[in-house]
């Protein structure tokens, strides 16, 4: 066998190999674990519940690696979006809490929520772009 045909009997056998490779699995974990955490924001109505599911979501997606850059990039906006609507419940429950009869304390943790879920939602937007999830306005965000 000739040097030509022994690197051409070599290619083929490792695109024969390559066509039957199975998926990445964390892209479809990362996809259940985004649309999971998306359909907790949307239901969860209970702060408190709701900031407990966002801490699981964010464990979850922390937990996962990725090979693929596509999905990396998802993995990290997802990280930050969870992130920033966490810390917009915080804020939220802290005016719950703190804020009764202090105007201007309950007006800075209205608008910081604001802001921290207006973000979140929009970076969760752009990795359920990625990885094909359909996100769409969170609770008006």
């Amino acid at each position: 066998m000739t040097r030509s045909a022994a690197v051409l009997a070599l290619w083929a056998l490792l695109v024969a190999c390559s066509c039957g490779a199975s998926p990445d699995r964390s892209t479809g974990a990362l996809r259940t674990a985004v649309r999971e955490g998306v359909a907790s924001v949307r239901s969860t109505t209970d702060l408190e519940t709701l900031h407990t599911r966002l801490l699981g979501t964010l464990e979850r997606i922390r937990a996962l690696r990725e090979s693929n850059p596509a999905t990396r990039r998802a993995r990290v906006l997802a990280l930050r979006g969870f992130g920033l609507t966490l810390r917009g419940v915080e804020r939220r429950l802290a005016f719950e809490r703190n804020d009764s009869g202090e105007v201007a304390a309950a007006t800075g943790d209205a608008v910081w929520a604001d802001r921290y879920l207006s973000r979140g939602a929009a970076l969760l937007r752009a990795a359920g772009n990625l990885l094909g999830v359909t996100v769409g306005t969170l609770n008006g965000y």
